[in-house]
């Protein structure tokens, strides 16, 4: 190698490393703060590695904050929402990627920006709508936010991926017998396989780390989520870091270990519909 390809290489792989350790730290110092006691917690110089290491943290987290009901009612509303917005947002992509009409892409424009609102400015007028109908404070008002809140995202990634689907395909299987639903479900779905779980996944973090409605809309452990506990874990009487850190452990794991196994969908689905032609 030439000295210029070397030290090409070298500012490459130097900025690589600092941008995955700027990723890391966070994910390791929040480990390290839940396996902290309160004496090594603001220490000067910080320690980086308890010693000894204490699970005490998770077992206050756990007894006294309400962790398993808030991680068992963001599992739920998780679960339920993320497939939901998807299979509608599948729709409505589809027919948007396959009917040409005019002021297509000025409707895909409006359908992004109701996206790009702030959460606090609907969040109000949602309980003021969900209070009357008795959705206040449950895991379905919850439900119908976030599936309705995560749709236009989905429209706008989905419809890149169908546009790019050959029609061809499709008139192969009309040949074949199929009618329109079968078309759908058995030939386009497969296909769209990737898009479909990278947009479940963005549905599934944007739930599992949504703040501002689950604040507004709920009051009791019924139906309070992780980032709501999470928050109340900061009072005027001081900040519980050693449960604040245990609490985000156990709110990490559950996403990373699901993003870890679909990564090779995520990557391929976020790539799609990006080059046309």
């Amino acid at each position: 190698m030439t000295a210029s390809k070397v030290i090409r290489a070298s500012v490459v792989w130097g900025i690589v490393i600092v941008c995955g350790l700027w990723i890391i730290f966070p994910i390791f110092w929040t480990f390290s703060v839940s396996l902290k006691n309160s004496e090594q917690l603001f220490t000067l110089p910080p320690t980086y590695i308890p010693n000894p290491p204490t699970l005490q943290n998770y077992a206050d987290a756990i007894s006294s904050r309400g962790i398993l009901p808030a991680l068992r009612n963001s599992l739920i509303v998780m679960v339920v929402s993320a497939p939901i917005s998807v299979l509608f947002a599948s729709l409505a992509a589809y027919g948007l990627a396959r009917f040409q009409f005019r002021g297509k892409r000025l409707l895909l424009y409006g359908i992004l920006s109701i996206r790009m609102l702030p959460g606090l400015i609907l969040a109000i007028p949602m309980f003021l709508v969900f209070r009357p109908l008795g959705l206040q404070d449950t895991l379905l008002g919850l439900i119908i936010i976030y599936t309705a809140f995560n749709m236009p995202f989905n429209i706008w990634l989905l419809t890149g991926f169908f546009e790019e689907i050959p029609r061809e395909i499709e008139e192969a299987g009309l040949i074949d017998g199929c009618n329109p639903w079968q078309l759908y479900r058995r030939i386009i779905l497969p296909l769209a396989t990737p898009a479909l779980v990278a947009s479940l996944i963005f549905c599934m973090l944007l739930a599992w780390n949504e703040f501002q409605f689950a604040l507004i809309l709920t009051r009791t452990d019924a139906s309070r989520t992780l980032p709501v506990v999470i928050s109340g874990m900061t009072s005027d009487r001081g900040t519980y870091f050693g449960q604040m850190g245990a609490t985000g452990v156990l709110a990490i794991l559950p996403v990373l270990a699901v993003a870890i196994y679909v990564q090779r969908y995520l990557v391929k689905g976020l790539t799609a519909g990006a080059v046309k032609g």
